[in-house]
């Protein structure tokens, strides 16, 4: 990666007493999906809920969506609460359209 390269996914955690939160910058897909899986993955042993902010997501390919389908059921099952928040327009629509929207609880554009 050159210097001025940015890598496709920036994570930031925010750790609340009552929630996690996962912030995430720039692209969900067939570069970065081990990354996200792995970060995410390590919350749900904590079982408090987690939020993923995804208003700075440029893009979510479908690997992504896989992605967000594997780490929701994973902390399902574990009993801990997985929410998709702050949707820009394109990632509300692309939740609507694969109808995971009602599934994520993805709250609506610009909320």
């Amino acid at each position: 990666m050159a210097a001025d390269e940015t890598p496709v996914l920036q994570l930031e955690i925010e750790r609340q007493p009552d929630a996690n939160i996962v912030h995430c910058t720039g692209k969900v897909v067939i570069d970065s999906w081990a990354m996200f899986t792995v970060a995410v993955r390590a919350l749900i042993p904590e079982g408090k809920p987690i939020l993923v902010d995804l208003a700075k997501v440029t893009l979510v390919d479908s690997v992504g969506i896989g992605t967000f389908v594997s780490v929701w059921a994973s902390a399902r099952k574990s009993g801990c609460e997985l929410k998709f928040i702050n949707l820009n327009d394109d990632i509300h629509d692309l939740f609507e359209i694969t109808r995971l929207h009602g599934l994520f609880g993805g709250d609506a554009p610009g909320a």
